[in-house]
């Protein structure tokens, strides 16, 4: 099988997130980063399915309302429903965390970073539970990660500066 058979395989959704992810790391100017990092969330955001779509709305509704028992359960069934959809289990650590679950969040965080490598979202939540847990290390190494995906953000290379500073210390 050549190269073009292989790219022939890779789902629309999945080109069009690459192409993204390309254009992010090329990005010339911070606003240009902002428009590509809005429409990978956006992507992020659908599951493919109505009901999966229509679940996580009500899910991130109760998430603002501090409904967390609801929340937490109508995550429960969107991870069981699309357990390769990286949003739900993403959405599912902030309900763990709302409810004082930190353990279950970084879980969370970790399988959604399995089910999408690159979601530099999850990169950043997991890097700040991870810096709480006193493991420093990981979190940097997180938030260098992320960098990489999207060198145009100001607020994380800041992050990466303070956090390795804390870690490696200061040049001489």
């Amino acid at each position: 099988m050549g190269l073009g058979a292989a790219q022939a395989d890779v789902p629309p959704r999945q080109k069009l997130i690459d192409g993204l992810f390309v254009r992010l790391q090329l990005a010339e100017d911070p606003e240009t980063a902002v428009q590509l990092r809005a429409m990978i969330g956006e992507i992020w955001s659908h599951s493919g399915s109505p009901t999966g779509d229509l679940l996580m709305s009500r899910a991130e509704s109760a998430l603002r309302a501090a409904n967390g028992e609801v929340a937490a359960k109508l995550l429960e069934k969107l991870v069981l429903l699309y357990p390769d959809w990286g949003q739900a289990w993403r959405r599912r650590a902030q309900s763990a965390i709302q409810a004082g679950d930190r353990d279950g969040a970084v879980l969370d965080l970790g399988k959604a970073l399995s089910v999408e490598p690159r979601d530099f979202l999850a990169m950043r939540q997991l890097s700040e539970l991870l810096r709480d847990a006193a493991n420093k290390p990981q979190a940097l190494d997180l938030l260098r990660r992320a960098a990489e995906l999207d060198p145009q953000d100001p607020a994380l290379a800041r992050e990466v500066e303070e956090l390795s500073r804390e870690v490696e210390g200061r040049g001489i």
